[in-house]
């Protein structure tokens, strides 16, 4: 799981890459310092539960549908 934090007008976004076939997630918000942005990011993460609802019949493929639960 990658974290990057993106400068805008003096403020920091939060982008999180989760898995190289997944694009970048943007999260809510922007913050002062790098070292908000990344205790946000933190917090975000670690209340964050992710569920598998389905996985495909076909063996071949490799993705599985996921959903995120706040």
């Amino acid at each position: 799981m990658l974290f990057l934090c993106q400068v805008v007008e003096n403020l920091h976004a939060i982008w999180i890459k989760i898995d190289e076939s997944l694009p970048w997630i943007e999260l809510k918000g922007t913050y002062e310092t790098r070292k908000d942005a990344k205790k946000a990011a933190s917090n975000c993460m670690h209340r964050t539960q992710v569920k598998i609802v389905a996985i495909p019949e076909n063996r071949k493929q490799l993705k599985a549908i996921a959903t995120k639960k706040r």
